[in-house]
């Protein structure tokens, strides 16, 4: 039932070399459906929970399903640090897309998931920063406290919004409600070739500004409509992103992805 995971050494020393840390000893195994569901099984899920996912993590532990080996580098980067143990489920998702997108070497290494987290932190936090995604992902990855020194970046290049307020925006999910992403379902969901379909506050504040078009912003020279949602958005809006990611699925582990 078990072997070991897709490019699984390639990927873990490409990560470690790209986010200068160590993993240390790397449990990624591939499973069939019956293995993912006695896994998640084991760690507070129903067995049905199991249908859809391609990858689920359990403390250190990382397992995908046999037929979707290109998640094994988004798993791996989740593994490495950046992840909604340490982070905003919202953005340490579509960070972690963006970094198995700059990391991936063939086609057959990353199939793209989670479309807004990734369009939000591509189209408007990673220029705001003026920092590519690997770039992003060593910081959090080494960091001690990823929301407060995230916070600390983007109360920088805006000193409008509270570096507090920020932090607090930004904590990781609640240990007694994991994240998921679903095929099929409700809550935070992301279906296969299907646009994930924003919320009414995304649709009113995330998109009223192009940051990044035109000039290429810098850290120390950002435009005058620098994430133009400013305090509004990162102390409401990521706030109605982390309620609704906690607030969706019931369990013990960490989390699961589904294409």
């Amino acid at each position: 039932m078990i072997q070991k995971c897709h490019k699984q050494d390639i990927f873990v020393d490409r990560i470690q070399r790209a986010l200068g840390v160590s993993m240390g000893n790397v449990s990624c195994k591939i499973v069939d459906q019956g293995g993912m569901a006695q896994v998640m099984e084991g760690a507070g899920w129903s067995r049905n929970d199991a249908n859809g996912v391609v990858g689920f993590q359990v403390g250190k532990e990382v397992f995908v399903l046999n037929s979707a080996p290109w998640t094994v580098l988004h798993e791996l980067v989740h593994r490495a640090g950046v992840n909604s143990d340490r982070l905003n489920r919202f953005v340490a998702e579509g960070l972690t897309e963006a970094i198995a997108a700059e990391l991936k070497a063939s086609p057959d290494e990353h199939r793209p998931t989670y479309p807004a987290e990734v369009s939000w932190v591509k189209g408007k936090l990673l220029p705001a920063l003026g920092m590519t995604a690997v770039e992003l992902g060593r910081v959090i990855a080494q960091s001690q406290d990823p929301p407060k020194d995230l916070a600390r970046l983007m109360a920088k290049v805006r000193p409008a919004l509270s570096a507090d307020n920020l932090e607090q925006e930004l904590q990781p999910q609640r240990p007694s409600a994991p994240s998921f992403n679903r095929a099929q379902g409700e809550g935070g969901v992301t279906r296969a070739n299907t646009p994930q379909r924003p919320d009414v506050f995304w649709r009113e504040h995330m998109w009223r500004e192009n940051v990044g078009q035109g000039s290429t912003p810098h850290s120390t020279t950002i435009s005058s409509g620098l994430m133009v949602v400013g305090a509004a958005f990162f102390a409401y809006g990521l706030g109605m992103k982390v309620a609704q990611m906690h607030s969706t699925t019931p369990g013990k582990g960490r989390g699961a992805e589904r294409s």
